[in-house]
């Protein structure tokens, strides 16, 4: 059986997110939307947290760089998207650095978005089934 890709969208505003949520869900991705990195770090420390984050990269109560700590530290690996309003070489290398799996501007072509939204998944799914490679080891 193959395993539902899920994703989890932070965000405040409701644009870009409205295309990436219709995008996300034209690849058959489940999509959850929170509002704030509190409901964020509720989700990615919960039993199942998703396998994608597409952040925003402004939120009411923290910014990118919280939602990907708190994405590190989940049970089981995310990959996290952070998404700009602008261009910004400076935040593009700081979120790379920090252990972002990406960094988009929105507007996208829909190739491209699903270009990249493909990357993270095959990403996530290898290191997923790596890390339970390795805890079968283990035990």
């Amino acid at each position: 059986m193959q395993e539902k890709i899920t994703a989890l969208l932070v965000h405040e505003r409701p644009e870009p997110m409205a295309f990436i949520r219709r995008a996300l869900e034209s690849q058959s991705i489940e999509t959850q939307s929170v509002r704030s990195c509190r409901e964020a770090h509720q989700t990615l420390w919960g039993r199942q947290p998703p396998h994608l984050v597409l952040t925003d990269a402004r939120l009411p109560d923290g910014s990118w760089e919280d939602v990907v700590l708190f994405a590190a530290k989940a049970p089981e690996p995310v990959n996290v998207i952070v998404v700009s309003d602008v261009v910004d070489i400076t935040i593009y290398l700081e979120a790379i650095q920090c252990g972002a799996f990406d960094f988009i501007v929105p507007p996208m072509t829909l190739p491209d978005f699903t270009y990249v939204v493909r990357l993270a998944v095959e990403n996530a799914l290898w290191r997923r089934g790596s890390q339970s490679l390795v805890s079968e080891t283990r035990n």
